[in-house]
């Protein structure tokens, strides 16, 4: 994080990649949706004979699920969007190396439907037209929430009260608005450097771990989801007593999934019918299970009012360190 500046498409074009937590079945699924015809609405004109769909998804999103689980799964629901939509063809799932790779494609008028992290979507929405339409269920679809825990009996009452102690993080890889929201927290409060103001920092690859390193006095702090916490205390109620939650972020939005106004309406319809329709069928649920995902649902503008804060007080906040020097 050291002197990068992330920023949306109103404060500039350079960001750098996040990716997603509870929307990775997005991600997944809903990738990218093309056709190998020129175009859908000169293909409408035929029988669907000959109209392939192309379902792409992020590679690096398969952290910690085993690939070929879910292209199985993929290939399955890919199959009944594609019979849904009343394609003859076999749908093809497709993986795309990196964002990059599927913004060219959107500028190309190649996508039917892009799925991306909702930062990369706050940076190309000014200049590649999208509708973002759908989001992850979990949290009612308003993201993620984080908070930093540590032990009721440690003395650590407060985010000032951990200069000095030892702090796990979750991996950046997935959780990369922790790092950013941690960031923000320390510049707010005159920290100054992560690795100054901590004795150690350390990543944790699974909330389960944070908590247990936390209960067991092997670090002072931990940067969990809520979601991830609040199962911990039902599963363990004597976390309840034992664990206290010094600071929480707002709810941040991690992904999103977006049509194209290019794209007829009439598909548009269809396609977001097919979409919605997996949150009620067993293999829809199935796949949601494999990928950690309740469902999917409809795009809310009020959902991105969380990250657009964070990332407009994180370059705010930059920018007076930046003075300061």
């Amino acid at each position: 994080m050291n002197g990068s500046t992330y920023r949306t498409s109103t404060a500039g074009k350079h960001l750098r990649y996040l990716w997603l937590h509870t929307s990775l079945s997005l991600v997944i699924l809903l990738g990218a949706i093309l056709w190998v015809s020129p175009g859908y609405a000169a293909a409408e004109k035929n029988d669907g004979a000959n109209k392939v769909l192309r379902t792409g998804f992020l590679q690096r999103v398969f952290y910690d699920i085993d690939p070929r689980d879910a292209k199985a799964a993929l290939e399955v629901q890919s199959r009944e969007i594609s019979r849904s939509l009343g394609l003859n063809t076999p749908p093809q799932v497709l993986m795309f190396a990196d964002m990059t790779a599927m913004t060219d494609a959107l500028r190309l008028g190649e996508l039917e439907l892009a799925t991306m992290p909702t930062v990369e979507y706050l940076r190309i929405r000014d200049s590649v037209p999208l509708i973002p339409s759908f989001v992850a269920a979990s949290n009612n679809g308003q993201g993620t929430r984080y908070v930093v825990i540590a032990r009721k009996d440690s003395g650590i009452r407060s985010f000032s009260d951990l200069k000095g102690k030892v702090i796990l993080l979750p991996p950046m890889i997935r959780h990369e608005l922790s790092h950013i929201w941690l960031d923000v927290l320390l510049m707010k409060t005159g920290k100054g450097n992560r690795d100054v103001f901590f004795k150690q920092v350390k990543e944790s690859p699974k909330v389960s771990h944070a908590i247990m390193a936390i209960f067991l006095r092997q670090a002072n702090a931990a940067i969990i989801t809520r979601a991830g916490l609040d199962t911990s205390r039902k599963l363990n109620p004597q976390l309840e007593t034992q664990l206290t939650v010094l600071t929480e972020s707002r709810n941040l939005s991690d992904g999103i999934t977006c049509l194209i106004p290019t794209t007829p309406e009439k598909f548009r319809d269809k396609l977001s019918k097919a979409i919605f329709r997996l949150n009620d069928s067993s293999g829809g649920r199935h796949m949601f299970s494999i990928f950690q995902s309740s469902g999917i649902a409809p795009f809310k503008p009020t959902f991105l009012e969380g990250l657009e804060e964070l990332l407009l007080e994180y370059n705010h906040l930059k920018l007076k360190v930046a003075k300061r020097k």
